[in-house]
């Protein structure tokens, strides 16, 4: 082992975050006997208002309530005290490990003098063995500080699991498929979702709407749910349920991962003529401005016809996809995502997932020149053989924003989305196990893939096109094979690998480890613009080179847009 900073492990998490954490169940925690109280009460009252032989009955009926209610918020108490704790043993021994550090810091001191070694094979012998025992007294400082984090995280497993189990039996009384609960059963989100899942398949899904007309925080529960578990709920409903879901709740169905592929395209096509409706709407009132009948006169004509032209994209993009022309695979408006498929499930053997970089967003699947033409070509080649999905899960960075502090030199957007990126892409695994599955990753997606793995986003292949790399620090999966291309003079190479706290990419694509390079065929520096154009030639040139990535004219693009149909077309085969 060698002497240095470098070596020294890490600890397992940040005390502050356990805090944080631990504040944050609190907070929750605390209305919750105050609101119970208020709920048994209303509900005393019952005897008072409905006169009949039942009453005393319907009003024990939630008398297990309040109990449940004390042992919830005592077992979360008990276990944000266990997370406390544990903050506190990690912060002492993290204030150890300080002290291990400023300990080979001084050693390796810049000025600090060092004997010089000894010619003779004694004075050698002698420095080796100092040498040797300081290692070795490395080595055990660092085990011991490994020992005693794994001491304080086993502490506190046992505090937690030493919490008992709430014996409410009108936990009894919710109707649950028990082969289903058991099977999904590693997850606390699941045991939230699959209840309210099954409630809503309940009657053959016909009181769907009306439950989350009632309940409308159950979507966020819902889409916590893993989508292995909601797979296997989807899976076991009736087709009459299914469908019936489908068209009750299309906006659930539609963005829910693990709901067959299929269903979720009908449901969006519903979707679809809804939203048509509403954009006629406001095109309507968008042409009265420009005719000066409208209400507002003060805005500039210019800006009210950019309006009509962008809500006839609009317009004409969600007709496409009411026709069947356009098949949706999610959309959220609300948070920005958009996910829109090529190609057909049922015959396809792999499936191709392109994530746009910088200065994506919704309208830029509406026009003339969508940002799913790379999949479209994919699939064109496919014949058949290969489903694509080009895939905005939420906000990208946009040039637009880097005055204001924004921007795609942020790492913040690839954290926000490799969460998402993942689940999308443990939705279609789920659904279709026997894909073989490949990232196409352009400009800034490759944060995002790369970021995405440690959520469980693990693809066969990832193929990283002119991408900005990792957030360091970062380890390729055993399960993925990568592949990168960049033109020689992208405009991402004159930043790559350079980072500061959340600005930048520290780990090039180029530079991972078993990645295979794919030449693009794009032409490097153009003497001829340090002459004529001057810097803003090369950076013209080098922004051109990295955006023809995302082309599909094979004149531009045809060596990547080849490379990766081959690798399509072999993938399901290996």
């Amino acid at each position: 082992m060698t002497i240095d900073t470098a070596a020294i492990p890490v600890g397992p998490a940040s005390p502050a975050d356990l805090r944080r954490c631990a504040e944050a169940v609190r907070r929750a925690v605390a209305p919750l006997r105050l609101n119970t109280e208020d709920v048994l009460l209303a509900w005393g009252m019952l005897p008072a208002v409905y006169r009949a032989p039942e009453a005393q009955d319907l009003q024990d009926a939630l008398i297990t309530i309040g109990p449940a209610a004390v042992e919830i918020a005592t077992g979360l108490g008990s276990a944000c005290t266990a997370i406390e704790t544990l903050a506190d043993e990690l912060e002492a021994i993290e204030r150890e490990r300080d002290g291990l550090v400023e300990r080979i810091a001084r050693r390796s001191a810049p000025g600090l003098y060092q004997a010089p070694l000894p010619d003779d094979r004694f004075g050698r012998a002698v420095a080796d063995a100092v040498r040797a025992d300081e290692e070795a007294a490395f080595r055990r400082d660092c085990a011991t500080l490994v020992d005693r984090w794994d001491a304080a995280v086993d502490a506190c497993t046992a505090s937690l699991r030493s919490i008992p189990e709430i014996p409410w039996s009108l936990s009894n009384l919710l109707r649950v498929d028990e082969q289903l609960i058991a099977e999904a059963s590693t997850s606390i989100t699941d045991a939230a979702a699959l209840p309210l899942l099954a409630r809503l398949a309940d009657h053959g899904g016909s009181r769907a709407a009306a439950l989350l007309t009632a309940h409308p925080d159950w979507t966020g529960i819902l889409h916590r749910a893993r989508p292995a578990a909601v797979a296997v709920w989807w899976n076991a409903l009736p087709v009459t349920t299914a469908e019936q879901l489908t068209m009750a709740i299309p906006s659930v169905i539609g963005n829910l991962d693990g709901v067959a592929i299929t269903a979720r395209v009908t449901a969006n096509r519903a979707r679809a003529a809804s939203r048509v409706e509403e954009l006629l709407r406001q095109r309507l009132d968008a042409v009265g401005v420009v005719d000066g009948l409208g209400p507002s006169l003060r805005v500039p004509r210019a800006e009210a016809n950019r309006r009509v032209s962008d809500l006839d994209r609009e317009i004409a993009y969600f007709q496409a996809v009411q026709d069947g022309r356009k098949q949706l695979y999610a959309w959220d408006p609300d948070h920005g995502s958009l996910i829109e498929m090529s190609g057909d499930p049922a015959t396809a053997t792999s499936a191709l997932f392109v994530v746009p970089g910088t200065n994506t967003r919704a309208e830029s699947f509406f026009g003339d020149v969508p940002v799913t033409r790379v999949a479209e070509w994919e699939t064109r080649a496919g014949m058949g053989a290969v489903v694509s999905f080009t895939v905005l899960s939420g906000p990208m960075p946009q040039l637009s924003d880097i005055p204001s502090g924004g921007g795609p030199q942020l790492t913040t957007y690839a954290l926000e989305r490799s969460p998402e990126y993942a689940r999308f892409v443990q939705g279609i695994d789920a659904t279709r196990p026997d894909l073989w599955t490949m990232s196409y990753e352009h400009s800034y997606a490759g944060a995002i893939g790369s970021a995405a793995e440690s959520y469980g986003g693990v693809v066969d292949a990832r193929f990283m096109a002119a991408t900005v790399g990792a957030i360091g620090p970062y380890q390729p999966s055993p399960e993925t094979r990568y592949f990168a291309a960049q033109a020689p003079d992208d405009i991402n190479r004159y930043y790559a690998g350079l980072s500061l706290a959340n600005l930048g990419f520290s780990v090039p694509p180029e530079s991972f480890p078993g990645v295979q390079i794919v030449e693009t065929g794009l032409p490097g520096l153009d003497p001829g613009n340090l002459v004529v154009g001057g810097a803003i030639g090369i950076v013209a040139d080098s922004v051109e080179h990295h955006n023809a990535l995302m082309s599909d004219e094979e004149s531009v693009n045809g060596p990547v847009l080849r490379s990766v149909k081959s690798l399509l077309l072999r993938g399901a085969g290996e």
